[in-house]
Protein backbone atom coordinates (compact mmCIF):
# COMPACT_ATOMS: atom_id res chain seq x y z
CA UNK A 1 0.00 0.00 0.00
CA UNK A 2 2.56 2.51 1.04
CA UNK A 3 4.88 1.88 -2.14
CA UNK A 4 1.70 2.36 -4.62
CA UNK A 5 0.95 5.34 -2.60
CA UNK A 6 4.38 6.76 -3.17
CA UNK A 7 4.97 5.54 -6.87
CA UNK A 8 1.83 7.76 -7.10
CA UNK A 9 2.89 10.76 -6.00
CA UNK A 10 6.45 9.97 -7.58
CA UNK A 11 4.33 10.28 -10.95
CA UNK A 12 3.07 13.38 -10.03
CA UNK A 13 6.22 14.89 -9.58
CA UNK A 14 8.06 13.37 -12.72
CA UNK A 15 5.27 15.22 -15.14
CA UNK A 16 6.48 18.51 -14.10
CA UNK A 17 10.12 17.57 -13.93
CA UNK A 18 11.43 20.46 -11.57
CA UNK A 19 14.87 22.32 -13.07
CA UNK A 20 16.74 24.61 -10.63
CA UNK A 21 16.62 28.69 -12.08
CA UNK A 22 16.65 32.00 -10.33
CA UNK A 23 14.10 33.03 -13.12
CA UNK A 24 10.13 33.15 -13.11
CA UNK A 25 7.32 32.49 -10.40
CA UNK A 26 5.82 28.81 -9.50
CA UNK A 27 4.06 27.14 -12.23
CA UNK A 28 0.17 28.91 -11.90
CA UNK A 29 -1.10 25.76 -10.65
CA UNK A 30 0.72 25.35 -7.98
CA UNK A 31 -0.32 26.51 -4.70
CA UNK A 32 2.75 26.57 -2.00
CA UNK A 33 1.16 29.47 0.08
CA UNK A 34 -1.88 27.44 1.29
CA UNK A 35 0.50 24.21 1.40
CA UNK A 36 2.17 25.93 3.49
CA UNK A 37 -0.30 27.45 5.86
CA UNK A 38 -1.69 23.67 5.73
CA UNK A 39 1.54 22.15 7.20
CA UNK A 40 2.56 24.93 9.96
CA UNK A 41 -1.66 24.23 10.98
CA UNK A 42 -0.43 20.53 11.13
CA UNK A 43 2.58 21.06 12.54
CA UNK A 44 0.76 23.11 15.67
CA UNK A 45 -1.92 19.61 16.26
CA UNK A 46 1.45 17.61 16.86
CA UNK A 47 2.78 19.78 18.82
CA UNK A 48 -0.74 19.76 21.30
CA UNK A 49 -0.04 15.66 20.66
CA UNK A 50 3.33 16.06 22.25
CA UNK A 51 2.13 17.61 25.31
CA UNK A 52 -0.84 15.62 25.68
CA UNK A 53 0.92 12.25 25.18
CA UNK A 54 2.93 13.48 28.19
CA UNK A 55 0.69 14.33 29.93
CA UNK A 56 -0.58 11.33 29.49
CA UNK A 57 2.55 9.90 30.92
CA UNK A 58 2.87 11.25 33.95
CA UNK A 59 -0.60 11.19 34.78
CA UNK A 60 -0.49 7.28 34.17
CA UNK A 61 -2.75 7.13 31.57
CA UNK A 62 -1.62 5.56 28.87
CA UNK A 63 -2.28 2.07 29.25
CA UNK A 64 -6.36 3.04 30.09
CA UNK A 65 -7.16 1.62 26.40
CA UNK A 66 -5.96 -1.71 26.39
CA UNK A 67 -7.15 -2.89 22.30
CA UNK A 68 -6.41 -0.75 19.24
CA UNK A 69 -10.00 -0.09 17.39
CA UNK A 70 -8.26 2.32 14.60
CA UNK A 71 -11.92 3.27 13.62
CA UNK A 72 -14.48 1.74 16.05
CA UNK A 73 -11.93 3.44 18.46
CA UNK A 74 -13.16 6.97 17.90
CA UNK A 75 -16.44 6.36 19.80
CA UNK A 76 -15.93 6.99 23.40
CA UNK A 77 -18.42 4.78 26.11
CA UNK A 78 -21.74 6.71 25.84
CA UNK A 79 -23.68 5.03 28.82
CA UNK A 80 -22.79 3.60 32.09
CA UNK A 81 -22.39 0.15 30.71
CA UNK A 82 -19.99 0.59 27.88
CA UNK A 83 -17.73 2.09 30.65
CA UNK A 84 -18.21 -0.89 32.59
CA UNK A 85 -16.90 -2.73 29.71
CA UNK A 86 -14.25 -0.62 28.85
CA UNK A 87 -13.23 -0.68 33.13
CA UNK A 88 -13.70 -5.08 33.14
CA UNK A 89 -11.00 -4.80 30.27
CA UNK A 90 -8.84 -2.82 31.91
CA UNK A 91 -9.14 -4.82 34.93
CA UNK A 92 -6.99 -7.49 32.98
CA UNK A 93 -3.96 -5.25 32.49
CA UNK A 94 -0.72 -5.69 34.49
CA UNK A 95 -1.24 -2.23 35.78
CA UNK A 96 -4.60 -2.83 37.30
CA UNK A 97 -3.84 -6.16 38.88
CA UNK A 98 -0.54 -4.98 40.18
CA UNK A 99 -1.12 -1.11 40.73
CA UNK A 100 -4.59 -0.05 40.45
CA UNK A 101 -6.04 -2.46 42.27
CA UNK A 102 -8.21 -0.38 44.30
CA UNK A 103 -9.25 2.57 41.57
CA UNK A 104 -13.16 3.20 41.21
CA UNK A 105 -14.55 3.43 37.50
CA UNK A 106 -14.65 7.35 38.03
CA UNK A 107 -10.49 7.19 39.16
CA UNK A 108 -10.76 5.19 35.69
CA UNK A 109 -12.33 7.22 33.34
CA UNK A 110 -10.29 10.17 34.39
CA UNK A 111 -7.09 8.42 32.98
CA UNK A 112 -9.01 7.18 30.33
CA UNK A 113 -9.97 10.63 29.19
CA UNK A 114 -6.08 11.69 28.52
CA UNK A 115 -5.10 8.97 26.39
CA UNK A 116 -8.82 8.83 24.93
CA UNK A 117 -7.84 12.25 24.01
CA UNK A 118 -4.19 11.28 22.60
CA UNK A 119 -5.53 8.95 20.59
CA UNK A 120 -8.37 10.82 18.39
CA UNK A 121 -5.85 13.55 18.03
CA UNK A 122 -3.71 11.45 16.31
CA UNK A 123 -7.02 10.20 14.12
CA UNK A 124 -7.52 14.09 13.57
CA UNK A 125 -3.51 14.63 12.35
CA UNK A 126 -4.20 11.45 10.26
CA UNK A 127 -7.44 12.82 8.32
CA UNK A 128 -6.48 16.77 8.31
CA UNK A 129 -2.99 15.36 6.51
CA UNK A 130 -4.38 13.06 4.29
CA UNK A 131 -7.62 14.11 2.62
CA UNK A 132 -6.25 17.58 1.99
CA UNK A 133 -2.46 15.99 0.41
CA UNK A 134 -5.03 13.81 -2.33
CA UNK A 135 -7.35 16.69 -2.73
CA UNK A 136 -3.88 19.15 -3.42
CA UNK A 137 -2.69 16.29 -5.42
CA UNK A 138 -5.73 15.60 -7.75
CA UNK A 139 -5.63 19.62 -8.27
CA UNK A 140 -2.23 19.03 -9.29
CA UNK A 141 -1.48 22.17 -6.55
CA UNK A 142 1.39 20.62 -5.18
CA UNK A 143 4.81 22.17 -6.35
CA UNK A 144 6.83 20.07 -8.55
CA UNK A 145 9.46 18.19 -6.00
CA UNK A 146 7.15 18.09 -3.17
CA UNK A 147 4.77 15.72 -4.26
CA UNK A 148 6.89 12.58 -3.30
CA UNK A 149 8.08 14.45 0.39
CA UNK A 150 4.01 15.04 1.39
CA UNK A 151 3.36 11.48 0.42
CA UNK A 152 6.32 10.44 3.03
CA UNK A 153 4.89 12.72 5.78
CA UNK A 154 1.35 11.01 4.93
CA UNK A 155 3.23 7.78 5.47
CA UNK A 156 4.89 8.95 8.73
CA UNK A 157 1.92 10.01 10.75
CA UNK A 158 0.62 5.91 9.95
CA UNK A 159 3.86 4.66 10.65
CA UNK A 160 3.84 6.78 14.44
CA UNK A 161 -0.17 5.27 14.79
CA UNK A 162 1.70 1.94 14.79
CA UNK A 163 4.68 2.47 16.88
CA UNK A 164 2.28 4.01 19.86
CA UNK A 165 0.08 0.96 19.75
CA UNK A 166 3.86 -1.10 19.96
CA UNK A 167 4.30 1.03 22.77
CA UNK A 168 0.95 0.42 24.53
CA UNK A 169 1.37 -3.51 23.59
CA UNK A 170 4.42 -3.83 26.18
CA UNK A 171 2.41 -2.91 28.97
CA UNK A 172 0.08 -5.31 28.37
CA UNK A 173 1.45 -8.80 28.69
CA UNK A 174 3.88 -9.16 31.48
CA UNK A 175 4.64 -5.58 33.12
CA UNK A 176 2.72 -2.94 34.35
CA UNK A 177 4.71 -0.23 32.60
CA UNK A 178 5.44 0.29 28.90
CA UNK A 179 8.89 0.13 27.66
CA UNK A 180 11.01 2.80 28.20
CA UNK A 181 13.20 2.11 24.44
CA UNK A 182 9.25 2.27 22.77
CA UNK A 183 8.50 5.18 24.69
CA UNK A 184 11.41 7.47 23.25
CA UNK A 185 11.13 5.81 19.55
CA UNK A 186 7.47 6.96 19.68
CA UNK A 187 8.80 10.79 21.07
CA UNK A 188 11.41 10.83 18.32
CA UNK A 189 8.93 9.32 15.54
CA UNK A 190 6.78 12.40 16.45
CA UNK A 191 9.89 15.02 16.44
CA UNK A 192 10.82 14.32 13.60
CA UNK A 193 7.47 13.91 11.69
CA UNK A 194 7.08 17.85 13.55
CA UNK A 195 10.53 19.06 12.06
CA UNK A 196 9.55 17.54 8.45
CA UNK A 197 6.14 19.33 8.83
CA UNK A 198 7.85 23.19 9.70
CA UNK A 199 10.97 22.53 7.28
CA UNK A 200 8.70 21.58 4.43
CA UNK A 201 6.21 24.35 5.48
CA UNK A 202 9.42 26.99 5.51
CA UNK A 203 10.44 25.61 1.78
CA UNK A 204 7.24 26.36 0.45
CA UNK A 205 6.63 29.64 2.22
CA UNK A 206 10.16 30.84 0.70
CA UNK A 207 8.81 29.05 -2.88
CA UNK A 208 5.40 31.23 -2.44
CA UNK A 209 7.55 34.39 -1.73
CA UNK A 210 9.88 33.57 -4.98
CA UNK A 211 13.21 33.66 -2.74
CA UNK A 212 16.03 31.82 -3.95
CA UNK A 213 19.16 30.19 -2.07
CA UNK A 214 21.31 32.78 -0.21
CA UNK A 215 24.58 32.04 0.78
CA UNK A 216 27.65 33.12 3.24
CA UNK A 217 25.45 31.92 6.12
CA UNK A 218 26.49 30.12 9.14
CA UNK A 219 25.38 26.70 8.49
CA UNK A 220 28.37 24.62 10.17
CA UNK A 221 26.74 24.52 13.51
CA UNK A 222 23.35 22.77 11.97
CA UNK A 223 24.02 19.32 11.78
CA UNK A 224 26.36 18.81 15.03
CA UNK A 225 23.93 20.70 16.98
CA UNK A 226 20.73 18.71 16.03
CA UNK A 227 22.86 15.24 16.96
CA UNK A 228 23.17 16.96 20.23
CA UNK A 229 19.68 17.80 20.89
CA UNK A 230 17.67 15.11 19.51
CA UNK A 231 20.25 12.97 21.81
CA UNK A 232 19.66 15.17 24.68
CA UNK A 233 15.49 14.77 24.15
CA UNK A 234 16.07 11.10 24.05
CA UNK A 235 17.35 11.11 27.12
CA UNK A 236 14.63 12.67 28.50
CA UNK A 237 12.24 9.73 26.99
CA UNK A 238 14.47 7.61 28.55
CA UNK A 239 13.96 9.50 32.16
CA UNK A 240 10.31 9.46 31.66
CA UNK A 241 10.23 6.23 30.84
CA UNK A 242 12.27 4.67 33.96
CA UNK A 243 10.72 7.32 36.22
CA UNK A 244 14.36 8.39 37.10
CA UNK A 245 13.08 12.23 37.61
CA UNK A 246 12.22 11.00 40.82
CA UNK A 247 15.22 10.00 42.14
CA UNK A 248 18.15 12.28 43.12
CA UNK A 249 16.01 15.22 43.40
CA UNK A 250 18.95 17.52 44.16
CA UNK A 251 20.92 20.04 42.32
CA UNK A 252 23.63 20.49 40.91
CA UNK A 253 24.73 17.76 43.21
CA UNK A 254 23.16 13.93 44.04
CA UNK A 255 22.17 14.15 46.87
CA UNK A 256 25.60 15.61 47.59
CA UNK A 257 27.73 13.95 45.66
CA UNK A 258 28.76 14.77 42.06
CA UNK A 259 29.26 10.81 40.85
CA UNK A 260 26.16 8.62 42.21
CA UNK A 261 26.34 5.30 43.68
CA UNK A 262 24.90 2.51 41.24
CA UNK A 263 26.62 4.40 38.22
CA UNK A 264 27.61 1.28 36.26
CA UNK A 265 26.42 -1.41 37.90
CA UNK A 266 24.71 -3.00 34.88
CA UNK A 267 26.63 -5.15 32.53
CA UNK A 268 27.76 -4.48 29.38
CA UNK A 269 28.95 -1.07 30.61
CA UNK A 270 26.92 1.03 27.55
CA UNK A 271 23.61 -0.81 28.47
CA UNK A 272 23.62 1.75 31.88
CA UNK A 273 22.89 4.95 29.54
CA UNK A 274 19.97 2.92 28.10
CA UNK A 275 18.68 1.43 31.21
CA UNK A 276 20.04 2.54 34.36
CA UNK A 277 17.85 5.08 36.13
CA UNK A 278 20.92 6.47 37.69
CA UNK A 279 23.13 7.12 34.82
CA UNK A 280 20.10 8.10 32.62
CA UNK A 281 19.69 11.11 35.09
CA UNK A 282 22.98 11.53 35.15
CA UNK A 283 23.84 11.60 31.50
CA UNK A 284 20.47 13.82 30.91
CA UNK A 285 21.45 16.52 33.65
CA UNK A 286 25.11 17.01 32.15
CA UNK A 287 24.20 17.01 29.05
CA UNK A 288 21.38 19.31 29.40
CA UNK A 289 24.67 21.53 30.66
CA UNK A 290 26.49 21.00 27.24
CA UNK A 291 23.37 21.65 25.20
CA UNK A 292 22.90 25.00 26.86
CA UNK A 293 26.71 26.06 26.39
CA UNK A 294 26.01 24.86 23.17
CA UNK A 295 23.16 26.63 22.05
CA UNK A 296 24.65 29.62 23.41
CA UNK A 297 27.80 28.93 20.98
CA UNK A 298 25.00 28.69 18.32
CA UNK A 299 23.21 32.29 19.46
CA UNK A 300 26.52 33.86 19.10
CA UNK A 301 27.10 32.94 15.53
CA UNK A 302 23.15 33.81 14.60
CA UNK A 303 23.72 36.98 16.08
CA UNK A 304 26.80 37.81 14.35
CA UNK A 305 25.09 37.06 10.81
CA UNK A 306 22.66 39.68 11.23
CA UNK A 307 20.39 37.13 12.46
CA UNK A 308 19.49 38.62 16.07
CA UNK A 309 15.60 37.84 16.03
CA UNK A 310 16.53 34.21 16.11
CA UNK A 311 19.74 34.12 17.92
CA UNK A 312 17.48 35.59 20.77
CA UNK A 313 14.84 33.00 20.29
CA UNK A 314 17.65 30.69 20.75
CA UNK A 315 18.69 31.78 24.29
CA UNK A 316 15.78 32.33 25.66
CA UNK A 317 14.31 29.06 24.64
CA UNK A 318 17.00 27.00 26.15
CA UNK A 319 17.44 29.10 29.32
CA UNK A 320 13.66 28.71 30.18
CA UNK A 321 14.31 24.96 29.16
CA UNK A 322 17.29 24.32 31.87
CA UNK A 323 15.41 26.39 34.14
CA UNK A 324 12.13 24.29 33.86
CA UNK A 325 14.13 20.80 33.70
CA UNK A 326 16.04 22.26 37.45
CA UNK A 327 12.94 22.78 38.54
CA UNK A 328 11.11 20.07 37.60
CA UNK A 329 13.96 17.62 39.16
CA UNK A 330 13.78 19.77 42.81
CA UNK A 331 10.42 19.31 42.76
CA UNK A 332 10.42 15.25 41.88
CA UNK A 333 8.63 15.59 38.42
CA UNK A 334 4.71 16.68 39.66
CA UNK A 335 2.46 16.49 36.10
CA UNK A 336 2.53 20.57 35.86
CA UNK A 337 6.21 20.98 35.83
CA UNK A 338 6.73 18.31 33.53
CA UNK A 339 4.33 18.93 30.78
CA UNK A 340 5.61 22.46 30.80
CA UNK A 341 9.55 20.81 30.63
CA UNK A 342 8.68 18.65 27.65
CA UNK A 343 6.99 21.17 25.90
CA UNK A 344 10.11 23.35 26.34
CA UNK A 345 12.08 20.68 24.68
CA UNK A 346 9.82 20.90 21.40
CA UNK A 347 10.18 25.12 21.82
CA UNK A 348 13.86 25.02 21.82
CA UNK A 349 13.32 22.38 18.99
CA UNK A 350 11.13 24.04 16.62
CA UNK A 351 13.17 27.58 17.54
CA UNK A 352 16.62 25.20 16.67
CA UNK A 353 14.55 24.10 13.23
CA UNK A 354 13.58 27.60 12.01
CA UNK A 355 17.26 28.84 12.60
CA UNK A 356 18.75 26.00 11.13
CA UNK A 357 16.19 27.00 8.05
CA UNK A 358 17.53 30.50 7.61
CA UNK A 359 21.34 29.39 8.55
CA UNK A 360 20.97 26.66 5.37
CA UNK A 361 19.69 29.88 3.15
CA UNK A 362 16.52 28.20 2.66
CA UNK A 363 15.09 26.42 -0.02
CA UNK A 364 15.90 26.64 -3.66
CA UNK A 365 13.31 27.54 -6.04
CA UNK A 366 11.90 24.63 -8.33
CA UNK A 367 10.71 25.76 -11.41
CA UNK A 368 9.56 24.30 -14.48
CA UNK A 369 11.54 25.77 -17.77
Amino acid sequence: MGEQMLDVVAAADREHAPTEVEGPSPPSRARPAQLSIWLFGLAAIVLVMIVVGGTTRLTQSGLSMVSWEPVSGAVPPLDEAAWNDEFDAYKTSPEFQRINTDMTLSEFKGIYFWEYLHRLLGRVLGLALALPFFWFLARRAIPPGYARRLGALVLLVGLQGLIGWWMVASGLVDRPDVAHERLALHLMTALVLLVALIWTALDLRALASHRSAVTGRPSRWVWPFAVLLGSQITLGAFVAGLDAGRIYNTWPMMNGTWIPRGLNELSPVWSNAVDNPVAVQFLHRWLAVVVAVAALAVAAQLFRAGARGYAIAVEAAVGAQFLLGVLTLLHSVPVALGVAHQTGAVVLLVVTVAAAHWSLGGARRLVTP
